[in-house]
């Protein structure tokens, strides 16, 4: 009983849509830290580095608001992020 309780809560917590995000967010950060130090030749700068992250609190703002509802899918927010990860990359790679 206490496993199906706890793994009921896990799959809840799963669901959310801002664990989802802030997911991919931690996925961005790392492939960008990996990327500037082993496989970039220049770092990436700080600016840069802070776009992605900067697409989370963008969606934490609509997401207060309920005119902004249909914004805030998750699945666009992570496409969002990982896209604008590649491209903050791709930029930094030429």
């Amino acid at each position: 009983m206490f496993y199906y309780s706890c793994m009921s809560k896990l799959k809840e917590i799963i669901r959310s849509p801002h664990v989802q995000i802030a997911t991919a967010i931690g996925i961005s950060i790392i492939v960008m830290a990996y990327m500037s130090k082993r496989v970039l030749p220049n770092p990436i700068p700080y600016l840069h580095l802070a776009i992605p992250p900067f697409l989370m609190t963008i969606y934490e703002g609509l997401s207060s608001k309920e005119k902004y509802a249909k914004y805030c899918r998750a699945p666009f927010w992570i496409a969002a992020i990982f896209v604008a990860t590649a491209i903050v990359i791709w930029v930094n790679a030429n």
